[in-house]
């Protein structure tokens, strides 16, 4: 008889052990999660001083819950919990997962504000390279205008150096023209020089011979005056 009886009480700790644990289960499920969300968040915490006391009280609401859960159980701890107790776990629960996401977010906050400094960084660092390189195409356009300019320049200087070469060619033509123009001209001054010299040499000898042909024309003939001579002898 003692036997059945202990199988019995058996029987029914082991149904009551196996209802409450569907029970506390249910329960658990959230505060399970919750707890892992604390964990989660705990670990990459770092010195963010904010999101530790959403920490805390997140870990505050669950110790919360875990006392209420445990002190609402009757039968040694085999029973349901009230509908009172159960509502207040809830609060609790709700309260460390606010928290606990809470200090989630302010932790990614934090994150995403040092990604954002970074990013904002590398875009300063990419906008420098990039005023650079802008300010150095502009240099190798001016250098290219400066170039476009000395190589017109220096088109224009050698036309000009053609041009000039050419003048001194033709300078040195009508230099060369003009020097035979000029010694031509002494030339022909010496010629005229010449031609009036033997111009006036032949007035002279022609008006010597017409002064010798008169002379000789009114001179006394000289047989003339031998025969007049011989007459008076005789």
């Amino acid at each position: 008889m003692k036997w059945i009886y202990f199988v019995l009480i058996s029987t029914f700790c082991v149904s009551v052990s196996i209802a409450s644990a569907a029970e506390k289960s249910k329960t658990f499920i959230q505060l399970d999660a919750v707890r892992s969300a604390v964990e989660t968040a705990a670990g990459k915490i770092g010195g963010n001083k904010a999101a530790a006391a959403d920490l805390e009280r997140a870990r505050t609401a669950l110790k919360y819950a875990d006392e209420s859960y445990n002190s609402g159980k009757s039968m040694f701890g085999f029973g349901s919990i009230n509908s009172e107790t159960e509502k207040e776990i809830k609060l609790a629960v709700d309260s460390a997962d606010l928290a606990a996401a809470t200090a989630l977010s302010r932790i990614e906050f934090v994150q995403a504000t040092a990604e954002f400094e970074a990013i904002e960084k590398q875009f300063a660092a990419v906008k420098a390279k990039l005023k650079i390189f802008e300010d150095r195409k502009a240099e190798l356009e001016r250098l290219r205008l400066e170039a476009d300019v000395c190589r017109k320049t220096s088109n224009e200087l050698e036309i000009i150096k053609i041009e000039r070469d050419t003048l001194a060619s033709q300078a040195d033509q009508h230099a060369a023209e003009r020097s035979r123009a000029d010694k031509l001209k002494i030339e022909h001054l010496e010629s005229a020089r010449k031609f009036d010299e033997m111009k006036a040499e032949n007035a002279r000898l022609s008006a010597l011979l017409e002064k010798q042909q008169g002379e000789s024309r009114t001179a006394p003939d000289p047989t003339h005056d031998d025969s007049k001579k011989n007459a008076i002898k005789k």
